[in-house]
């Protein structure tokens, strides 16, 4: 499965992704905002790829954790002739099948950020999850210091629903998080098209 944008393309993950994630997975700057630990070495990582491998198997999937690449996709060049690159990871999970909600989030190396890239991942798992999933709710969180994350929630139209109080349990304490959901008939901003 992929999910093309005009510059990055969403991919399932494979084995021999393992020293592209821990790249980016094993940079505390980028952890500091994510819900995992910081990888202390590749053997996390691979564990880590070997749960997304199986759950991508699975008889009824609800998890979909894809590989963020630039634009030319596994073996192509991208635009600017460049090999394809692994960058990061978008998820989209259905919390609820029966109440059709799901949740998406994402995590980009920083070479990566600020860029637009976060925003058109997220408006890609958006339209995976309303168009193929047929989901009518997806949420998303953010760390409260996290403010690139809430710019992208809003930019794809989610909207801030609230402070969940004591979300998340990390090694030295409890971490608030940011709310945001969007319904499958709210407005949805374009994405940008390629050229």
């Amino acid at each position: 499965m992929t999910l093309a944008g005009p510059r990055v393309m969403l991919r399932e993950f494979r084995a021999d992704d393992a020293s592209a994630v821990f790249a980016y997975a094993s940079d505390p700057v980028v952890s500091a905002y994510v819900p995992w630990d910081t990888h202390a070495d590749i053997e996390v990582t691979r564990g880590f790829l070997s749960g997304v491998l199986a759950s991508a198997d699975a008889e009824e999937r609800t998890r979909y954790e894809l590989a963020v690449t630039t634009s030319g996709g596994a073996g192509r060049a991208g635009e600017d002739g460049e090999e394809a690159r692994l960058i990061g990871a978008g998820r989209i999970s259905v919390q609820d099948a029966r109440h059709r909600r799901g949740s998406i989030g994402y995590v980009l190396a920083p070479d990566y950020w600020s860029k637009g890239i976060g925003t058109e991942v997220a408006h890609l798992l958006l339209a995976f999850g309303f168009e193929r999933l047929n989901l009518h709710r997806i949420e998303a969180t953010a760390h409260p210091d996290n403010i690139g994350s809430q710019r992208v929630f809003e930019k794809v139209g989610m909207k801030y629903e609230g402070r969940i109080r004591d979300h998340l349990l990390f090694g030295n304490g409890w971490r608030d998080s940011l709310s945001y959901a969007i319904l499958e008939g709210d407005p949805r901003p374009a994405a940008a098209t390629r050229p």
